[in-house]
Protein backbone atom coordinates (compact mmCIF):
# COMPACT_ATOMS: atom_id res chain seq x y z
CA UNK A 1 0.00 0.00 0.00
CA UNK A 2 2.80 1.76 0.95
CA UNK A 3 4.66 1.55 -2.44
CA UNK A 4 1.81 2.64 -4.72
CA UNK A 5 1.20 5.74 -2.41
CA UNK A 6 5.24 6.48 -3.21
CA UNK A 7 4.31 5.59 -6.87
CA UNK A 8 1.32 7.88 -7.04
CA UNK A 9 3.42 11.10 -5.06
CA UNK A 10 6.30 10.50 -7.25
CA UNK A 11 4.58 10.61 -10.88
CA UNK A 12 2.23 13.34 -9.92
CA UNK A 13 5.21 15.00 -9.38
CA UNK A 14 7.08 14.91 -12.05
CA UNK A 15 4.87 17.21 -14.11
CA UNK A 16 6.13 19.95 -11.65
CA UNK A 17 9.65 19.01 -11.39
CA UNK A 18 9.82 19.42 -15.68
CA UNK A 19 7.64 22.49 -15.34
CA UNK A 20 9.93 24.19 -13.03
CA UNK A 21 13.31 22.82 -14.99
CA UNK A 22 11.44 24.10 -18.67
CA UNK A 23 11.19 27.41 -16.51
CA UNK A 24 14.68 27.91 -15.49
CA UNK A 25 16.27 26.59 -18.94
CA UNK A 26 13.92 29.43 -20.01
CA UNK A 27 15.53 31.99 -18.14
CA UNK A 28 19.46 30.75 -18.22
CA UNK A 29 19.38 32.62 -22.18
CA UNK A 30 20.42 35.69 -22.56
CA UNK A 31 19.05 38.18 -24.79
CA UNK A 32 21.26 39.37 -27.98
CA UNK A 33 22.60 42.72 -26.99
CA UNK A 34 23.64 44.85 -30.69
CA UNK A 35 23.42 47.72 -32.45
CA UNK A 36 19.85 48.39 -33.93
CA UNK A 37 21.42 50.74 -36.67
CA UNK A 38 24.90 52.14 -35.70
CA UNK A 39 28.04 51.53 -33.68
CA UNK A 40 30.24 53.92 -32.40
CA UNK A 41 34.07 53.16 -31.34
CA UNK A 42 35.73 55.31 -28.94
CA UNK A 43 39.48 54.19 -27.61
CA UNK A 44 40.59 54.91 -24.50
CA UNK A 45 43.51 53.55 -22.73
CA UNK A 46 41.87 51.63 -19.73
CA UNK A 47 43.87 48.64 -18.97
CA UNK A 48 46.01 48.78 -22.25
CA UNK A 49 49.66 48.51 -19.81
CA UNK A 50 48.23 45.53 -18.35
CA UNK A 51 47.16 44.73 -21.02
CA UNK A 52 50.64 45.05 -23.35
CA UNK A 53 52.48 43.69 -20.76
CA UNK A 54 50.70 40.20 -20.78
CA UNK A 55 50.61 40.48 -24.80
CA UNK A 56 54.45 39.68 -25.06
CA UNK A 57 54.44 38.18 -28.19
CA UNK A 58 53.25 40.56 -30.56
CA UNK A 59 55.39 42.67 -32.67
CA UNK A 60 53.82 45.21 -34.74
CA UNK A 61 54.94 45.86 -38.23
CA UNK A 62 54.59 49.88 -37.23
CA UNK A 63 56.48 52.06 -35.38
CA UNK A 64 54.93 53.11 -32.43
CA UNK A 65 51.54 51.48 -33.04
CA UNK A 66 49.48 52.80 -30.32
CA UNK A 67 47.23 49.91 -28.71
CA UNK A 68 43.65 51.31 -27.30
CA UNK A 69 40.97 49.44 -25.31
CA UNK A 70 37.64 49.84 -27.87
CA UNK A 71 35.04 48.05 -25.85
CA UNK A 72 31.86 49.12 -26.18
CA UNK A 73 30.01 49.89 -22.81
CA UNK A 74 27.25 46.90 -23.74
CA UNK A 75 29.73 44.59 -23.89
CA UNK A 76 31.88 45.83 -20.79
CA UNK A 77 28.53 46.20 -18.54
CA UNK A 78 27.22 42.58 -19.72
CA UNK A 79 30.15 40.27 -20.22
CA UNK A 80 34.23 39.69 -18.98
CA UNK A 81 35.26 40.58 -22.49
CA UNK A 82 37.90 43.11 -22.99
CA UNK A 83 39.12 44.55 -26.77
CA UNK A 84 42.18 46.17 -27.62
CA UNK A 85 43.39 47.05 -31.14
CA UNK A 86 46.36 48.80 -32.90
CA UNK A 87 45.74 51.89 -34.47
CA UNK A 88 48.33 51.43 -37.05
CA UNK A 89 48.26 47.40 -37.84
CA UNK A 90 44.64 47.24 -36.87
CA UNK A 91 45.20 43.69 -34.82
CA UNK A 92 42.75 43.28 -32.20
CA UNK A 93 43.35 41.17 -29.43
CA UNK A 94 40.50 40.02 -26.54
CA UNK A 95 41.17 39.45 -22.90
CA UNK A 96 39.07 37.04 -21.37
CA UNK A 97 40.00 35.36 -18.06
CA UNK A 98 43.67 36.49 -18.03
CA UNK A 99 44.15 34.86 -21.24
CA UNK A 100 45.11 36.86 -24.45
CA UNK A 101 43.56 36.03 -27.91
CA UNK A 102 43.98 37.33 -31.25
CA UNK A 103 40.66 37.93 -32.86
CA UNK A 104 41.10 38.85 -36.59
CA UNK A 105 42.70 38.95 -39.70
CA UNK A 106 43.48 42.25 -40.02
CA UNK A 107 46.38 43.01 -43.01
CA UNK A 108 44.89 45.32 -46.02
CA UNK A 109 41.66 45.65 -43.63
CA UNK A 110 40.42 47.59 -41.08
CA UNK A 111 40.28 44.72 -38.76
CA UNK A 112 37.23 44.39 -36.09
CA UNK A 113 34.46 46.84 -37.44
CA UNK A 114 31.55 46.02 -34.83
CA UNK A 115 30.63 43.57 -32.18
CA UNK A 116 27.71 42.04 -30.58
CA UNK A 117 26.60 39.69 -27.88
CA UNK A 118 24.44 36.69 -28.18
CA UNK A 119 23.60 33.58 -26.51
CA UNK A 120 22.96 31.91 -29.29
CA UNK A 121 23.85 28.36 -28.35
CA UNK A 122 21.53 28.72 -25.42
CA UNK A 123 24.51 27.33 -22.50
CA UNK A 124 23.63 31.03 -20.26
CA UNK A 125 26.77 32.51 -21.03
CA UNK A 126 27.18 35.72 -23.87
CA UNK A 127 29.18 34.75 -27.27
CA UNK A 128 30.87 37.47 -28.09
CA UNK A 129 30.37 38.40 -32.10
CA UNK A 130 32.27 40.74 -34.64
CA UNK A 131 32.78 41.48 -37.69
CA UNK A 132 36.39 42.54 -39.43
CA UNK A 133 37.72 43.19 -42.64
CA UNK A 134 40.97 42.23 -44.39
CA UNK A 135 42.44 41.87 -47.35
CA UNK A 136 45.71 41.24 -49.85
CA UNK A 137 44.09 43.11 -52.84
CA UNK A 138 41.10 42.63 -52.14
CA UNK A 139 38.75 44.20 -49.72
CA UNK A 140 37.24 41.14 -47.87
CA UNK A 141 35.01 40.92 -44.23
CA UNK A 142 33.78 37.86 -41.91
CA UNK A 143 31.92 37.28 -38.97
CA UNK A 144 33.36 35.44 -36.64
CA UNK A 145 32.41 34.88 -32.57
CA UNK A 146 34.20 33.52 -29.54
CA UNK A 147 32.60 30.78 -26.87
CA UNK A 148 33.82 31.51 -23.40
CA UNK A 149 32.75 27.89 -22.55
CA UNK A 150 35.14 26.24 -25.26
CA UNK A 151 37.43 28.92 -25.16
CA UNK A 152 37.47 28.67 -28.97
CA UNK A 153 37.06 31.22 -31.74
CA UNK A 154 34.98 30.40 -35.07
CA UNK A 155 35.49 32.34 -38.06
CA UNK A 156 32.77 31.65 -41.40
CA UNK A 157 33.93 30.78 -44.14
CA UNK A 158 31.65 32.93 -46.07
CA UNK A 159 32.73 36.35 -46.74
CA UNK A 160 31.49 39.46 -47.69
CA UNK A 161 33.69 41.15 -51.19
CA UNK A 162 34.81 44.21 -51.95
CA UNK A 163 32.88 46.15 -48.71
CA UNK A 164 32.51 46.24 -44.54
CA UNK A 165 29.56 45.18 -42.86
CA UNK A 166 27.91 45.98 -38.70
CA UNK A 167 26.20 43.26 -37.15
CA UNK A 168 22.50 44.34 -35.85
CA UNK A 169 19.44 43.35 -33.73
CA UNK A 170 15.53 43.52 -34.42
CA UNK A 171 13.17 44.56 -31.66
CA UNK A 172 13.00 40.79 -31.29
CA UNK A 173 16.51 40.61 -30.80
CA UNK A 174 17.60 38.27 -34.01
CA UNK A 175 20.83 38.99 -34.98
CA UNK A 176 21.39 40.26 -38.15
CA UNK A 177 24.37 41.40 -40.95
CA UNK A 178 24.05 44.86 -42.29
CA UNK A 179 25.92 46.36 -44.73
CA UNK A 180 27.43 49.87 -44.27
CA UNK A 181 26.30 53.32 -45.15
CA UNK A 182 29.40 54.99 -47.59
CA UNK A 183 30.36 57.43 -45.03
CA UNK A 184 31.92 54.59 -43.19
CA UNK A 185 34.94 55.01 -45.43
CA UNK A 186 35.04 58.03 -44.62
CA UNK A 187 36.67 57.90 -40.89
CA UNK A 188 40.20 59.02 -39.95
CA UNK A 189 41.25 56.63 -36.92
CA UNK A 190 40.98 52.53 -36.89
CA UNK A 191 39.99 53.00 -33.78
CA UNK A 192 37.38 55.67 -33.47
CA UNK A 193 35.15 55.83 -36.19
CA UNK A 194 30.98 55.14 -36.25
CA UNK A 195 29.89 52.70 -38.71
CA UNK A 196 25.75 52.65 -39.53
CA UNK A 197 23.62 49.91 -40.78
CA UNK A 198 22.52 50.05 -44.26
CA UNK A 199 20.80 47.09 -46.16
CA UNK A 200 20.50 43.86 -44.55
CA UNK A 201 22.05 40.84 -46.25
CA UNK A 202 22.19 37.98 -44.15
CA UNK A 203 21.50 36.68 -39.99
CA UNK A 204 23.66 34.50 -37.76
CA UNK A 205 21.46 31.97 -36.04
CA UNK A 206 21.54 28.28 -34.10
CA UNK A 207 20.46 25.70 -36.75
CA UNK A 208 20.26 21.88 -35.90
CA UNK A 209 22.42 22.73 -33.13
CA UNK A 210 25.26 24.31 -35.08
CA UNK A 211 25.43 28.81 -35.04
CA UNK A 212 25.59 29.55 -38.60
CA UNK A 213 26.32 32.90 -40.62
CA UNK A 214 23.58 32.55 -43.74
CA UNK A 215 23.99 35.41 -45.92
CA UNK A 216 21.69 36.07 -48.78
CA UNK A 217 22.68 34.52 -52.54
CA UNK A 218 23.51 37.53 -54.26
CA UNK A 219 26.08 38.15 -51.92
CA UNK A 220 27.83 34.89 -52.13
CA UNK A 221 27.59 34.90 -55.82
CA UNK A 222 30.40 37.82 -55.71
CA UNK A 223 33.26 35.36 -55.97
CA UNK A 224 36.28 36.51 -54.59
CA UNK A 225 39.38 34.48 -56.66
Amino acid sequence: MNTTKNAIFIFSCIPFVLSAYSSYSAKTVLDTIAAESEMTITPSKAQVSEFEAQNKTYCSPFTDDACYNITPNFIANNSDFTIFKYEASNASFLLYDDEVYLIDDHMGGFGITSMALADLNKDGRYELYYTFSWGSGIHRSQIGYFDPKRRKFTVFDDAVPFSDIILTMDTDRNLYINSVTPDFYDHVSDVDFTIKAQEQIGAIVLEHNKIKSKLDSDILEQTIN
